[in-house]
């Protein structure tokens, strides 16, 4: 009666209940049924809640300010050694776990070497490892951790498994590959589901270290722009799984601003060099980047050897 007498009215629910004299209550309904019938036309309004946004910067401002001791203990747990001796002295605190790593140094730094010392320690540690091969075949990877004392096959056991490979080598150099997981690393997109396959299937994803030897392969076979994408996607893959994740890259095989557009996309540097001396050759290493983690900056010298890997000179004779 009220809307036959006044069409044109347009007003809240608490107005018409006003106009007459009823409570909004006993008229909601009424008011829903007519705009469901097509009579009314209902239009929303959305209004600031001053006091409810009030509400929610005290509380988070004191998220930000007072965090809980179990988030501190969450905090230490995430930081982790990683068993070779030269790279914890220069992350003194551990690295944090959940980390994608890039090695990057000059030919004959032993960039390798390192990357299959970290493999090494990772298993002795525990870890289950993804190792994608692009610069040289698996077996040659095998063979490499048998000299450093760790015999791969331990951790290939079906059903037990802590150690799969990637081929990616044998597509490169036109060979059937003969391991579990293999792809052509030209196709990018194919090589991301591969590498998340690999990971889902590790019996703990969060506890698994992915080492990827070499980005500077990945980068010359399928351009710099695909390999960007690829490396946005892996970072945050890993970080998505909790995983970690270690690969390398040749420090000379491409322009600065590429080398710099690099590191910022990882959370941590490993750098390496070698200067030509009166002594023969010398090698220097040092963490240059490492997100969440006091590292040291400092050039550090270490010598290379095939059954321990990188290690400081002055402990060279004690060893």
């Amino acid at each position: 009666m009220f809307f036959h007498e006044y069409p044109e009215t347009t007003d809240t629910l608490e107005g018409i209940a006003k106009r007459i004299h009823r409570s909004p209550k006993d008229i909601e309904q009424d008011l829903s049924d007519l705009v469901d019938l097509g009579l009314l036309h209902e239009v929303r309004t959305l209004s600031f809640n001053k006091a409810r946004d009030q509400e929610l910067q005290r509380e988070i401002s004191k998220r930000l300010t007072s965090p809980s001791p179990l988030d501190e203990a969450e905090k230490a747990a995430l930081k982790e050694k990683t068993g070779v001796g030269i790279i914890d002295e220069l992350l003194p605190e551990g690295y944090p776990s959940s980390s994608v790593v890039l090695v990057m140094g000059d030919p004959a730094t032993g960039k390798t070497t390192l990357m299959v010392q970290l493999v090494t320690e990772a298993l002795r540690n525990g870890k289950n490892i993804v190792y994608a091969t692009l610069d040289d075949f698996p077996d040659s990877v095998r063979a490499s951790m048998k000299v450093m004392g760790v015999a791969p096959a331990n951790y290939e056991t079906e059903g037990r498994r802590r150690l799969t490979f990637i081929d990616c080598y044998s597509f490169l150099v036109g060979v059937k590959s003969k391991e579990q997981y293999s792809e052509d690393p030209q196709r990018l997109s194919d090589l991301s589901i591969v590498v998340s396959k690999a990971l889902s299937e590790t019996n703990d994803p969060s506890n698994t270290l992915l080492a990827m030897d070499s980005l500077t392969t990945l980068i010359q076979r399928s351009g710099v722009r695909p390999s960007f994408d690829f490396l946005h996607t892996l970072v945050a893959k890993i970080r998505s799984c909790k995983a970690s994740c270690v690969t390398s890259l040749s420090r000379k095989a491409f322009h600065p601003a590429i080398i710099a557009a690099i590191q910022d996309k990882v959370d941590g540097v490993i750098e390496m060099k070698a200067e030509d001396t009166k002594d023969g050759l010398a090698r220097y290493i040092r963490v240059s980047k490492m997100k969440g983690a006091r590292h040291v900056t400092a050039w550090t010298p270490y010598n290379r050897d095939p059954s321990l890997g990188l290690i400081i000179p002055s402990r060279n004779a004690v060893l």
